[in-house]
């Protein structure tokens, strides 16, 4: 052997013993998982933004059930100490949990935040489920209450009375539901009794006063209901309908929109660092205009709406039993009629002779449905004043005395005429 392959075999021993062993890996630690406060509340965001109102059974500890989708255990009773998302985490939603800097930081408090959390869960998605039907509503309400003005428009536009009357009639929406005609029934919006039904009311009373037959429709009882004024109102600005609705909804009365689920036995100590659906300052505002709406209502109806309605003095009901004679004059028509009695009256002389009476009357009226004609024979009844009278004696003898007199009459309003025995009403 030479030196120099003993050298070099040396030389190589050497170098491998001071090489670096090599770690085997099995031998690598696990990295040790992560139990923080912080980690174990890992989920808390996701859940919060997932939660809605929905998920949430009424008189259930609904926040047991926001923490279990979060990994976490409140117990049975919901007051299990765990991690505490307010110690930990920041405010998951400023705007609905108002007041996240003063719920309690320490574990045994943290059920508290996850009430709040939860409630502000509920109450957020619940609004937005409102917003979303009453945008629902208003898009049906205002096509029906769009058609309904431009139709109540065309009709104000017609000179004749009787047909402008007609047609705003005939253009009656709904009928109110009488069995729900208050607020805590969700009245307003139900069809019946919302503005739509308003906007009718009015029109016809306005139309009424415009041609001069306030009494006709005092006296036909066209007036809306005490109850129905209470309630209905002119339209109002999407901002305080919106309110109103969802205001309505969530005391249960929106028949379309479930109210939020009963939080009451879980949420006492939280309620008011959540923010409501509806705030309280828009609470007292829907309920004070509300008032005032219905001041208003029942202010304009007023005078229609009289226990005791009398027709006004002079004016009374009338009926031509046999138009003699009809004729129209531009927008008057003008009708005449006679009616004759004839009897037999005793004398104070113990004779007797025939009293003969012709009752001649000529009625006018200022107005008159369009393409309404009548014929001799037919019956007409109205309202209408008597503005004069004239009597002259045809001719007196011992056996008769005969009398002529000679009735002015102003037709106030049309209310009925037979017709070949067709009856044609106006209105009622």
């Amino acid at each position: 052997m030479s030196h120099s392959f003993v050298w070099a075999a040396a030389l190589a021993a050497g170098l491998a013993a001071c090489a670096p062993p090599k770690d085997p890996v099995s031998a690598k630690p696990k990295p040790s998982a992560d139990t923080s406060p912080a980690a174990k509340l890992g989920k808390v965001k996701e859940v919060y933004q997932g939660f809605e109102f929905n998920d949430c059974r009424s008189r259930e500890n609904c926040a047991r059930t926001f923490a279990e989708r979060a990994g976490l255990n409140l117990g049975s009773e919901g007051k299990n100490p765990i991690p505490n998302p307010r110690a930990h985490l920041p405010n998951p939603d400023e705007t609905w949990i108002t007041a996240w800097a003063d719920l309690p930081t320490g574990e045994p408090g943290s059920h508290y935040v996850f009430e709040a959390m939860t409630l502000a869960a509920v109450n957020k998605t619940w609004r937005a489920a409102c917003e979303k039907a009453y945008a629902e509503y208003d898009r049906s309400f205002s096509e029906r209450y769009d058609a309904l003005d431009k139709q109540i428009n065309e009709k104000n536009k017609e000179a004749n009375a009787y047909d402008r009357l007609g047609g705003l009639l005939a253009l009656e929406p709904d009928k109110p539901d009488k069995s729900a005609l208050q607020h805590a029934k969700g009245a307003a919006f139900r069809k019946g009794s919302d503005a739509v039904r308003y906007r009718w009311e009015t029109a016809v009373f306005e139309a009424f006063e415009e041609t001069g037959r306030t009494f006709v429709y005092s006296i036909d009882a066209y007036a809306p209901s005490d109850e129905l004024l209470t309630v209905a109102h002119p339209r109002q600005p999407k901002d305080f309908e919106r309110e109103a609705f969802c205001l309505d909804a969530w005391r249960g009365n929106i028949p379309e929109l479930p109210a939020p689920p009963d939080t009451s036995t879980w949420d006492e100590q939280v309620r008011k660092m959540v923010r409501p659906p509806v705030l309280d300052e828009q609470v007292r505002r829907v309920d004070k205009r509300r008032g005032e709406l219905a001041d208003v209502a029942r202010a304009k109806f007023a005078k229609v709406k009289l226990p005791n309605p009398q027709l006004p003095t002079g004016i009374r009901e009338m009926t031509i039993r046999e138009v003699k004679s009809f004729q129209r004059d531009g927008k008057k028509a003008i009708l005449r009629s006679t009616i004759t009695k004839e009897d037999r009256v005793a004398l104070p002389n113990g004779k007797s002779k025939v009293s003969k009476i012709d009752d001649n009357a000529t009625t006018t009226f200022n107005d008159w449905p369009s393409n309404l004609e009548v014929a001799p024979g037919d019956t007409v009844s109205f309202y209408g004043a008597e503005l004069s009278v004239k009597e002259v004696i045809v001719r007196s003898t011992t056996e008769l005395e005969h009398r002529s007199r000679e009735y002015t009459i102003d037709g106030r309003h049309l209310t009925k005429v037979v017709a070949k025995g067709k009856t044609s009403v106006y209105f009622r």
